[in-house]
């Protein structure tokens, strides 16, 4: 099959979905009870006392949040093929009425949408489980709840409850852009999309980079995808230091876009993401049945 068909594509990702719906199920049950446990954890060591307000509080959440967000949706992401890493369920995906791009493209939208989404929900369910634990041990104490977990905005003069730490959370994933709060959406630097272009390049490079070292590799895909990239990145502010180059134009501590350095890399980057993308489906072609120990592509047969 060379052409591509939406339907066979869907009917490719619907049987993904249902080989791996338990295994997702149980990923999003532990990333609940670990934003749960873990907001009562910081919570319950910080309290509620004059240096840690609500707000500062809700802040230490989103912290927390952000980076297990961050960090999860690329181990999702470098585990594109991992579902079919075992021979079984390799050799029946392999064997289904569909084009090589439809099975690639349904492995990739699975660990970068499904999951994804799935980490988001669970996310909301245990930060809304910790509100719940919270407003019931005021209930029960007697304490002013409402007290204890609201601040007081002094621009408009308007409480928000802040028992929610979702749209702080969203604020600390997309920096300095958007600023979302309980009222609504609002951008920061109307001027300067210079800097949400080039967040969205890097953001897609990255998942290249680890898509690719996901099809790449069998075992410990994100350690290794995850060293190369901090080396590679290490070694290009290295280089940026030493010409005294940056990335970002700062005036008086404030980020007022981009420098030419940035907008080279919004042209360069999509060119390595093209190419890394390529090259993960290239090795993907290349799947068989029995495969190495360590690596999806057999680089001495080819």
């Amino acid at each position: 099959m060379n052409s591509f068909s939406f339907n066979r594509f869907g009917q490719t990702l619907r049987w993904v979905l249902a080989t791996n719906f338990r295994n997702l199920l149980f990923f999003s049950a532990g990333i609940a009870f670990a934003v749960f446990f873990g907001e009562l954890f910081i919570y319950g060591l910080n309290g509620m006392d004059s240096t840690h307000s609500p707000v500062r509080m809700l802040w230490d959440f989103a912290d927390i949040g952000s980076a297990l967000m961050t960090v999860t949706t690329v181990i999702m992401v470098s585990s594109v093929v991992s579902s079919i890493n075992d021979k079984r369920k390799r050799g029946t995906f392999l064997m289904l009425p569909s084009s090589n791009l439809e099975k690639f493209l349904a492995l990739v939208f699975y660990t970068t949408v499904n999951c994804v989404l799935g980490m988001f929900l669970a996310y909301i369910v245990g930060d809304s489980l910790r509100m719940a634990a919270i407003w019931g041990n005021h209930l029960l104490t007697g304490e002013d709840a409402v007290g204890a977990v609201a601040y007081y905005n002094g621009v408009d003069k308007t409480y928000y409850d802040w028992s929610s730490s979702v749209h702080w959370m969203f604020s600390k994933l997309i920096p300095r852009l958007i600023t979302v709060w309980t009222s609504g959406i609002y951008w920061t630097w109307q001027n300067e999309w210079s800097t949400l272009i080039f967040h969205v390049v890097l953001a897609v490079w990255v998942h290249s980079v680890f898509t690719l070292g996901g099809t790449l590799f069998r075992k410990y895909a994100f350690v290794i995808t995850g060293a190369a990239l901090l080396a590679v990145v290490g070694l290009f502010n290295y280089v940026l230091g030493y010409f005294n180059l940056a990335v970002y134009n700062w005036v008086d501590h404030v980020l007022r876009g981009i420098t030419t350095v940035g907008v080279v890399l919004c042209f360069v980057l999509p060119v390595f993401s093209i190419i890394n993308y390529w090259a993960s489906f290239r090795i993907f072609k290349g799947f068989q049945l029995i495969t190495n120990k360590w690596f999806n592509y057999d680089i001495l047969k080819r």
